[in-house]
């Protein structure tokens, strides 16, 4: 039987399970959605920590906040972090091929956009190699996840360096929601996951749990409709305690380990040997370990948390490890009817390693460190009215160097049902060990019969990029069913990556052939500005909706002489419209819909590579849920069904070839005792 065979077998299965089950089982779920408040749906009321890193409302915090509930994973067909980014306004979302996306807010996507900083539960997760967020190393079981805190813009004077156009924090649940057995299967066109989660009590204090899960992803397509060569297996387990010892008092110890491999098809002008047909097969492994106390007393809060992880992965013939050890500390002071004050430091020490067949670095060997301090007041000029924000952080570190990244924002509440902020910020992004040592031969074409090779190299003096953000935004609820918030922003790019060519020359060793330096440089500036808009609305207790509509654009001037081609290009739609509904129409079945459309990405032209343009396309996601009793749930449904493939992403920078995101059909299958 073929595999269509067997997953249309799967889901008619499912459905005559769904609709046979005996009614005498139906009872309403904890979990049951329709009971929700009009607050939780419609992100009024909701309580955020990232922006200020203390707990505060959404709708009184002067920044572009957007959080993914609980609430809204389990209704979304989504099988991956990225894929629930998808319905936050402003965020530019692409999936590369079946293993790799790229991933920013407001504009310099590629597959390690340097200018989003992505948290897990307030650990850093970041590639100081290639400065980005590995995406295919942050794969967690989504029933893991309590809520994904999105800021959009900078957020530099509480988290530093690459917080530059927007923070993404994933907070994971504490263990005294996740006590008992949870069983999760999920089975797609575009992959199989499978978890396993037990928690429970130790004592009264405490509690905890253990989770284990495995991620198949199939293959994608090729843009002749074949099989590509990508895809990826990976195994992961962990496990977090909670203990709170008393109402003062919370522990939090977690970690988990991951290890697996990851196919990618490399585009030809590499020149080391990654496999016949330049199909390489990685393997990436990893893990960490976190602990963090925190202290409430009358005079305010305190956190003392540690972090140690450690990641490495085969790629392009050459094996990068990385080491980092990370103690963080901050207090939260109210400080009489007026001030509020949040101040921190943090201690950070990274090892990394890098070994090539083909030596890459003049350096096997890096070790970086980062020391920092930070403050931000918030000063009620009128009580419930009218709030300034003022904070800064100050940090010294080997590849940023020293900075000062502060930030001024201003909020006006005239009455309960609508509020006005502004901000102006500064941030900076950490140069990658890439962007200051790396020696990389690329192949790009042949010259009076003789091949050309570029050699790609770092540049010692290579400066970290700064912006300078303007903001203004608006929100407003309407009667009690309606709520609108409105962002824009204005940014001042400088010293943006780029490449300069240097003079070619003949060269008769190890075969002849004319070599070509390029050499990391700030050749670029860019004025980036655009607005995001979203609507909720929710007529009926069972039933709500949402829309967003992002609109950017971008003008570069380049700003050193001779042939400097950029690199950290643009890559970012200038029209994003998505939709989502979702009705509970009975306490045992929920409907769920997401569309989007994403306007064309213009053709890429840089120093080692061009890229074609990628049409824009529109997606479809749909799924049906049916409860059966308390312990268990079905879910059946499909996503991108309105084309059969499409390509979302092509960046000439990342060497990965692209491939088509296929239409698929899934069921899912929860069990929780």
């Amino acid at each position: 039987m073929t595999r269509t065979g067997l997953l249309a077998g799967a889901v008619l299965w499912c459905l005559g399970v769904a609709f046979t089950a005996p009614l005498t089982l139906a009872q309403r779920s904890n979990d049951d959605l329709s009971t929700d408040s009009l607050e939780q749906l419609t992100q009024l009321h909701i309580r955020v920590s990232s922006f200020a890193r203390k707990d505060e409302d959404l709708w009184k915090t002067p920044a572009a906040v957007f959080v993914i509930t609980k609430e809204d994973i389990a209704r979304s067909s989504a099988s991956s972090i990225p894929e629930l980014l998808r319905m936050v306004p402003g965020m530019q979302v692409a999936q590369i091929d079946a293993s790799s996306w790229a991933i920013s807010a407001r504009g310099f996507n590629s597959a390690y956009a340097d200018k989003l900083l992505v948290l897990i539960d307030g650990r850093t997760v970041y590639s100081e190699v290639f400065s980005g967020a590995p995406w295919d190393q942050i794969d967690l079981p989504l029933e893991n996840i309590e809520r994904i805190e999105v800021i959009r813009g900078p957020g530099a004077a509480v988290w530093g360096t690459n917080a530059v156009n927007g923070v993404i924090n994933i907070i994971t649940r504490k263990t005294r929601s996740t006590t008992g057995l949870s069983v999760s299967s999920n089975i797609s066109r575009i992959g199989q996951i499978a978890s396993i989660r037990y928690g429970a009590a130790l004592g009264q204090r405490a509690q905890y749990r253990a989770f284990a899960g495995y991620v198949d992803r199939s293959p994608f397509d090729t843009a002749s409709g074949m099989h590509a060569f990508d895809g990826e297996k990976i195994v992961r387990g962990g496990g977090r305690l909670d203990w709170q010892e008393n109402p003062s008092n919370w522990i939090t110890a977690s970690g988990d380990l991951y290890g697996g491999h990851v196919n990618q098809q490399i585009e030809g002008n590499i020149t080391l040997d990654v496999g016949p047909g330049h199909q390489e097969k990685e393997s990436l492994a990893g893990g960490h370990i976190l602990s963090l106390w925190e202290h409430t007393s009358q005079r305010g809060q305190m956190a003392l948390q540690f972090y140690f992880d450690d990641q490495s992965r085969h790629e392009l013939a050459s094996y990068f490890r990385t080491r980092t050890v990370d103690i963080d500390y901050q207090d939260h002071l109210p400080l009489g009817s007026r001030n509020d004050l949040v101040w921190g430091a943090e201690l950070r020490f990274t090892g990394d390693r890098i070994l090539a067949i083909v030596p890459a670095t003049t350096l096997p060997d890096y070790k970086n460190y980062l020391v920092d301090g930070f403050a931000q007041d918030e000063i009620a000029i009128l009580p419930r009215k009218l709030t300034v924000t003022l904070g800064s952080k100050i940090q010294s570190g080997t590849l940023a160097g020293f900075q000062i990244q502060p930030s001024a924002r201003i909020l006006w509440a005239p009455s309960e049902t609508q509020s006005l902020w502004a901000a102006v910020s500064r941030a900076a992004v950490a140069p990658s060990l890439q962007d200051k040592d790396i020696a990389l031969p690329l192949n790009v074409g042949v010259a009076d019969g003789l091949p050309v090779i570029a050699t790609l190299m770092g540049n010692p003096q290579f400066k970290p990029e700064t912006v300078v953000a303007y903001e203004l935004g608006y929100r407003r609820r309407i009667g009690s069913m309606l709520t609108l918030d409105i962002a824009s922003f204005f940014n001042n790019n400088k010293r943006i990556q780029s490449l300069s060519s240097g003079s070619p020359s003949f060269v008769l060793t190890p075969s002849p052939h004319i070599e070509e330096p390029l050499l990391y440089t700030n050749g670029f500036r860019a004025s980036t500005g655009g607005v995001e808009a979203t609507a909720s609305w929710k007529p009926l207790p069972s039933l709500s909706f949402q829309g967003s509509y992002t609109w950017i654009q971008a003008h570069t001037t380049q700003t050193e002489p001779g042939q400097v081609a950029i690199i950290d290009s643009w890559s970012s739609p200038r029209n994003n419209f998505s939709g989502s509904a979702s009705w509970n129409f009975t306490p045992l079945w929920s409907a769920n819909s997401f569309v989007s459309y994403v306007s064309a990405l213009p053709s890429v032209q840089s120093a080692t590579s061009s890229t074609s343009e990628v049409p824009a396309y529109t997606r479809l996601d749909l799924n049906l849920v049916r409860k059966v009793g308390r312990s268990l749930e079905f879910e059946v449904g499909g996503t991108n069904l309105l084309t059969p493939r499409h390509f979302e992403f092509a960046d000439g920078t990342s060497f990965v070839v692209p491939a088509q995101v296929p239409r698929s059909a899934l069921i899912k299958a929860t069990w929780t005792f």
